[in-house]
């Protein structure tokens, strides 16, 4: 006997990729031709290099945030207040 036909589902047409297509980077504005972006993304997009520099800017931040500096005011009181944000985020038992 022959197999069951089995449905297939229509799929939607995928659209060609336009000639007229450029993506523009929210920080270099520099321009990439033919680089397709979903809609959600056209207002503000990024190239590869922008991108790698916000991603180490911020894992820099989340670093500093963690660990005090040393050197302003709060860094420098030896005594534990547990109100002050540089005593709040410290760890128990001193930084």
């Amino acid at each position: 006997p022959e197999p069951p036909l089995r449905r297939t589902r229509k799929r939607p047409a995928l659209e060609p990729p336009q000639d007229g297509v450029v993506a523009l980077c929210a920080s270099c504005q520099t321009l990439f031709p033919g680089v397709s972006l979903p809609p959600q993304r056209r207002c503000r997009w990024l190239c590869p290099d922008c991108r790698a520099q916000r991603r180490d800017f911020n894992r820099e931040q989340r670093f500093y945030k963690r660990v005090g500096c040393g050197t302003c005011q709060a860094c420098r009181i030896p005594e534990d207040c547990g109100i002050c944000s540089a005593c709040a985020r410290s760890p128990p038992g001193g930084p």
